[in-house]
């Protein structure tokens, strides 16, 4: 009989129904010996070995219950993040990054995490004696912990990008909503570049009249100069985007600085009617 060892009573019982979801699967009888914090297991049919039954449950078992608890610690213990809905929001991100959701190059050709488990464990025996989880995810997992590390790292970095996306967004959101619109209303057409089409047949010299030059200046790195830049500036109340790529990343981000004020229409229905442009007033 192989006695595998856990950590308290949850452990002992998601193993379990695990065991007992695969035993269901196989024409042999499992015998299942469950005492505090442990499980017994024994096969009375000499063709199907415990070992062969028993080492893809634990790779399952560390891969579905304890991971989630591995990348919690790796992020406090790590990188220091104490606060639970932040580590909730990186633990999101780097199940993202595990999944492949979120690309990482530096990641791309680097064995899935789950290999090193299945590796650890064909190199130990599982047909009788003791087995104990923690102990071996403590001392023969050290792989499989440094890829979940580089999985945070990674998150943590997705993380600290979209918080400075974010903050970016709401000074463009604060921005808007502090000042006078030098347009009531913009029209915006997306045909494989983006255009503001009130300031089509502009002069260089009349455009630079819409834009906040000491704005710009607070964000060099973020706010692009043919768009954006006139787009805030200007503060319209009212933006009509002509596009046929409503999913298009500069469309979200104009969504998302200027809210109930975007309406989205298809670009054939640009083409096919008469847009007046009125201008409620002349920049100063």
């Amino acid at each position: 009989m192989l006695e595998i060892i856990f950590e308290n009573d949850h452990d002992t019982a998601a193993f379990l129904q695990n065991v007992n979801i695969a035993a269901a699967q196989i024409l042999y009888p499992v015998v299942i010996h469950k005492g505090t914090n442990k499980i017994g297991i024994q096969i009375s049919e000499p063709s199907i070995s415990i070992e062969e039954f028993v080492k893809p449950l634990v790779a399952q078992f560390i891969l579905e219950c304890k991971e989630n608890e591995c990348l919690t610690a790796i992020i406090k213990g790590n990188y220091y993040f104490l606060d639970h809905e932040e580590q909730q929001q990186i633990l999101h991100l780097a199940h993202s990054v595990i999944e492949g959701d979120v690309v990482i190059p530096s990641l791309q050709d680097k064995p899935p995490r789950e290999r090193y488990i299945h590796q650890e464990l064909a190199q130990i025996p599982l047909s009788s004696g003791s087995f104990s989880i923690r102990s071996f995810m403590t001392f023969r997992l050290a792989q499989y912990h440094e890829r979940l590390r580089e999985y945070v790292e990674s998150a943590i970095e997705e993380y600290k990008m979209e918080q400075e996306y974010q903050n970016f967004i709401q000074s463009l959101r604060d921005y808007v909503h502090k000042n006078e619109p030098k347009l009531e209303k913009v029209h915006i057409v997306h045909d494989h570049q983006f255009a503001i089409w009130e300031l089509r047949y502009m002069s260089e010299k009349e455009k630079k009249k819409y834009i906040d030059r000491q704005f710009i200046k607070e964000h060099p790195m973020y706010i692009d100069s043919l768009l954006l830049a006139p787009l805030v500036s200007i503060a319209p109340l009212q933006i009509e985007i002509y596009t046929k790529d409503i999913e298009h990343a500069m469309i979200q981000t104009i969504q998302n600085i200027f809210q109930e004020r975007v309406r989205l229409y298809s670009l054939k229905a640009f083409k096919e009617r008469t847009v007046f442009f009125k201008q409620s007033k002349e920049p100063s």
